[in-house]
């Protein structure tokens, strides 16, 4: 059966030839928008390197670590508070006050011994904050070196040890600042400022304190991810790609602390939501910081500069195996071996024969 070839897939000379399959709706516009094609490479690579696993796993360690850490800060509160009887004695005063009753006493208990137990609950909080601060690092270097495509172990042991504890550091006051600033500007601290200054009756101050506090907000969570996209991946990163990834991350997170913030202030007002609002809020919290971080290092793993700088792996060694083939049945040269050897002995006994017959 003959076919008619489709005039479309005709060449300048009449000679059929194959076309491509028709791209889809995504990979039109992938092709027509480079910046959509660039966020459709940062979730290729999100997805593929586990992400949400990894942001998962990180937020379980982050959660783990406010323990000790809230350890090491009772501790060190009760140093203060045992150095200093006066002040002591006004936080006792407070707590009383404010909860009253067997509660009060409880918690006026809980204080003393913390106060007498300072350097056992400071020793064991540092011990736990190490162990539990150093593993979340470490899984945080793992989750960001996986959106390079690079292994998350250190060369050294001890050195990478010693630079996960320098980033720990780094990471819980840089948290603290950025967070702080939030905090202060959604407060009521700056009004009470605005009016000591005398410029409460300012057409839109507010707005206008508000709107600065929150450029100040991003401009420090800017310095923050700038550094974490940076520093974290165990591999040479491409610093303008970190950079403009840092300001996406920057805008990001001071949304999502804006919500937070009113959820937590939320979160308090009823002592039902007091219990478990927070747990609850910190979980999510984290889980989204590390979303963020983990989305803004892929997306910066993706632009066609880092593309550039990763070296593809290479592939696995080829495996050559020499097999030597024997065949059972008989070839061409035995066949003519065996042809030569029957003609050869035809000829001697048709010899004997006839010498036979002429003797006779």
């Amino acid at each position: 059966m003959v076919t008619k070839p489709e005039k479309a897939d005709l060449d300048n000379y009449g000679v059929e030839r194959a076309r491509k399959d028709e791209p889809g709706a995504i990979d039109k516009f992938r092709d027509k928008l480079p910046w959509f094609d660039h966020i459709m490479r940062m979730q290729e690579r999100y997805s593929e390197q586990g992400g949400n696993q990894y942001a998962a796993g990180i937020t379980y360690f982050s959660v783990l670590s406010l323990f000790p850490l809230l350890m090491l800060t009772f501790s060190t509160v009760a140093m203060i508070l045992a150095g200093n009887q006066g002040l002591m004695d006004q936080v006792i005063q407070k707590i009383t006050d404010s909860a009253g009753g067997e509660m009060g006493d409880t918690l006026t208990t809980v204080i003393e011994d913390a106060v007498a137990q300072r350097a056992s609950v400071f020793s064991i909080g540092l011990l736990l904050a190490l162990w539990t601060g150093l593993t979340w690092i470490s899984h945080l270097r793992m989750g960001a070196s996986a959106m390079w495509r690079v292994s998350g172990l250190a060369n050294n042991f001890f050195v990478g040890k010693f630079k996960d504890l320098i980033a720990l550091v780094g990471l819980l006051l840089s948290l603290i600042v950025a967070f702080a600033i939030t905090t202060v500007g959604n407060s009521g601290l700056t009004a009470h400022l605005i009016e000591m200054v005398g410029l409460g009756g300012v057409p839109g101050i507010r707005y206008l304190t508000f709107v600065v506090a929150l450029v100040v907000g991003v401009v420090a969570n800017w310095f923050v991810f700038a550094w974490l996209i940076g520093m974290l991946p165990r591999t040479k990163t491409h610093r303008p790609s970190v950079f403009r990834a840092a300001i996406i991350g920057a805008i990001a997170f001071e949304i999502f602390k804006q919500f937070a913030t009113m959820f937590f202030s939320n979160a308090l007002s009823s002592p039902a939501a007091a219990t478990f609002g927070p747990i609850i809020g910190v979980m999510v919290l984290m889980y989204f910081i590390w979303r963020i971080l983990l989305y803004c290092s892929a997306w910066a793993a993706t632009t066609h500069e880092a593309l550039a700088l990763q070296v593809p792996e290479a592939p696995a060694a080829a495996i050559i195996r020499v097999r030597q083939e024997v065949r059972t049945g008989s070839s061409d040269a035995a066949r003519a071996g065996l042809v030569g050897t029957g003609a050869a002995v035809g000829v001697l006994f048709g010899g004997l024969v006839t010498s036979l017959f002429r003797r006779r």
